[in-house]
């Protein structure tokens, strides 16, 4: 089952290339590491039982309580005497224990006080062997330990998955939803919301999992986000699916309570992984708009197409190049958006549509591009364009403050926007760059005398004053 926004339906001869890659790296990480972690597992769990058993678990007790493991405690001996003695049914017993490296570290440093010197120096040796095996493991490797807290983590632990429940919930809901939110956003936010879910998901199960040291795994807390941003978008509309029948777009978050439920029942989720799962779903609205800030913070400034005249075959043809460029950046493909509005900027050089995102992709690798860009933007003068020059000006001061300065001209017709706009500051700045320079130029006077009159709009005499010396010569 696909889905689809309703104007953008799904075309299999251009799929949404993220999102299924995410599935196919899920699944190749899973096969192998998930086959060798079963063989580990038992491998660790007979080792323990033979080596460590008899001599961790009659000292845990007095651990667990100790730590506020009570619930976790109860749990266990519970399981201890569900086994009847049977040794294969402690397995899951001994790998929580075997995991908890408080409880380790308390027993090297006061081991003594419960061991015979014999009994420490054996726990010692076989702990030594032990332990370098379980740090293989997967989930261990890669997971969010809560003991041994890692930045990195933040991110890897979305790579491994659990179970085959976890991991068929996140494959099936990015072939779902994740596929609709790609198709509407664009691949840069269901990346955002797989990093950034991930990311505050993981600190709701650090914060929620008290003293449990069984790490979280899996990709469905940052999927959790994906559905965020999926219900912000589509709040109140419809959605197609698989290509035929419109349904309310809300309804298909259900899809996600209902993997969630399957989880919660056959995996089992701990409450701190639901805790995680939701905490990330509250924050998706928060990536998307994050993401919509970073690739579109020109859109407020750029002028509107209208649709309301008829279009002629040269119109159509710039639209769709255009389009073309606007689809690449949304599959992140830079190198193809850039390629295709360099070409449309021969054509049109003095289209704000075109320049604006060009601007905004050469500003990824500064160079002289950049620079050409900027300068075109500049020197476009008229009244609707005023905040899309001051934005571009702004933000070129920080990405190439250093790389080519202005030519004096471009500076000087610059200053008398700006102090036209009262943007008394940036004006104030550049100019004072031009006079640094000893430039001659027709302009200098009269930009000069346009900001001395401005401040003394403002009540800057001293300001007005070097202004007006400057206009003098």
């Amino acid at each position: 089952m696909f889905l689809a926004p309703p104007d953008r339906p799904f075309d299999w001869k251009n799929p949404p290339r993220l999102a299924i890659g995410i599935c196919l790296l899920l699944i190749a990480i899973f096969v192998p590491w998930h086959i060798a972690d079963q063989h580990l597992k038992a491998e660790l769990a007979d080792q323990y039982r033979r080596t460590l058993w008899n001599t961790e678990w009659p000292l845990y007790e007095t651990h667990a309580a100790r730590t506020g493991q009570g619930s976790n405690l109860a749990r266990l001996k519970g399981m201890v005497a569900a086994s009847k003695g049977d040794s294969s049914k402690l397995d899951d017993v001994a790998m929580y224990i075997a995991m908890d490296d408080g409880f380790v570290e308390e027993l090297e440093l006061k081991g003594k006080d419960y061991m015979s010197p014999e009994q420490l120096s054996a726990w010692k040796t076989n702990r030594e062997e032990f332990n370098p095996k379980r740090g293989r493991l997967s989930t261990r490797a890669l997971g969010v330990d809560p003991q041994a807290f890692r930045p990195i983590t933040f991110i890897t632990f979305g790579l491994v998955q659990a179970d085959i429940v976890q991991l068929a919930s996140a494959v099936l809901l990015l072939l779902t939803i994740g596929i609709a939110v790609e198709l509407a956003l664009g691949s840069g936010a269901v990346l955002a919301g797989l990093l950034g879910g991930g990311f505050t998901g993981a600190i709701g199960f650090l914060v929620s999992n008290g003293n449990d040291v069984l790490p979280m795994a899996g990709a469905s807390v940052g999927v959790a986000a994906v559905v965020g941003m999926y219900l912000m978008h589509f709040r109140g509309g419809k959605i197609l699916v698989a290509g035929r029948w419109q349904v309310p777009a809300a309804t298909v978050v259900l899809v996600w309570f209902a993997f969630l439920g399957a989880e919660f029942v056959l995996a089992p989720l701990r409450i701190s992984e639901v805790v995680a799962r939701v905490v990330a779903f509250a924050s998706g609205p928060l990536w998307a708009y994050a993401y919509a800030r970073w690739f579109v913070n020109a859109a407020d400034f750029m002028p509107v197409i209208s649709n309301d005249e008829p279009e002629d075959e040269t119109q159509k043809e710039y639209r769709q190049r255009l389009n073309q460029a606007l689809d690449a950046v949304g599959r992140l493909d830079f190198q193809i958006a850039q390629k295709i509005l360099r070409e449309l900027v021969k054509q049109y050089p003095s289209d704000l549509r075109v320049l604006s995102q060009l601007y905004y992709l050469e500003k990824l690798t500064p160079g002289p591009t950049l620079d050409a860009v900027a300068r075109r933007i500049f020197g476009i003068v008229t009244p609707d364009t005023d905040l899309l020059v001051l934005g571009v000006y702004r933000d070129y001061l920080r990405h190439a403050p250093n790389r080519a300065a202005l030519d004096v001209e471009t500076s000087l017709k610059l200053v008398l926007r700006f102090t036209r706009m009262r943007e008394v500051m940036e004006a104030d700045k550049l100019m004072r760059t031009v006079l640094e320079k000893n430039a001659k130029h027709p302009l200098v006077v009269k930009a000069a005398l346009a900001l001395a009159d401005a401040m003394e709009t403002l009540q800057e005499p001293v300001r007005a004053r070097f202004f007006r010396q400057a206009a003098a010569g």
